[in-house]
């Protein structure tokens, strides 16, 4: 009888400590974004606002971009490579041409709960016939809403260099007669800011 006793009494602590065990893996898998994958692809879409000294020359910029996450834990490591058009404004007689970049950002993910994280990033630009090079930074915070959709608001700023208008380039920015304030003339630099958002699916 006793033996009989003893013998239901594991039965029944092995029970528990296995229900346990799956509960907490359950919830491990949970933690973070598509599971237990230590590598995360994502493809996304990008509205950009232009604000401050930027908004003079445009009021929009749209792209995308192609990004990795290396995922050890609650930070991930992220490389992203995107292109985005920032579109021209209009002013009387004046068309802005567009500015034309692709960002190579490297960043970190830094996870708050199993959805939520904060993604600082830096890197370069490589800007069209004559913006040149410059060094991009920003930071966002996102949110999983699923295992495949992410949305992130995120904040973007960079120096972009003085297209003079005596620029040899031969771009649509260098060699015009405006000058001064913008146009085909040059005179673009300054600091640039926008606010922009990522809603990407992952892989």
């Amino acid at each position: 009888m006793a033996i009989s006793v003893f013998a239901i009494s594991t039965n029944a602590q092995d029970t528990t400590m296995m229900n346990r065990q799956n509960t907490s893996m359950v919830s491990a898998s949970n933690t973070y974004p598509s599971g237990n994958k230590a590598f995360i692809t994502s493809i996304g879409i990008e509205p950009s606002i232009p604000f401050g000294h930027f908004n003079r020359y445009s009021g929009f910029g749209f792209g995308g971009s192609l990004q990795g996450e290396l995922k050890p834990g609650k930070v991930g490591i992220t490389l992203s490579i995107g292109y985005i058009d920032y579109f021209g404004k209009s002013l009387d007689t004046v068309k802005y041409s567009d500015f034309k970049y692709w960002p190579v950002l490297a960043g970190l993910k830094f996870y708050l709960s199993k959805s939520a994280y904060i993604h600082p990033q830096a890197g370069a630009g490589f800007g069209s016939k004559g913006l040149g090079t410059s060094f991009w930074y920003g930071a966002g915070i996102g949110c999983n809403l699923s295992k495949a959709i992410d949305a992130e608001l995120k904040y973007t700023g960079w120096k972009q260099n003085t297209i003079s208008a005596n620029s040899t380039s031969g771009g649509v920015y260098g060699g015009g007669t405006t000058g001064g304030s913008g146009g085909t003339g040059g005179g673009y630099g300054g600091h640039y800011p926008t606010i922009g958002l990522r809603l990407a699916y992952n892989f």
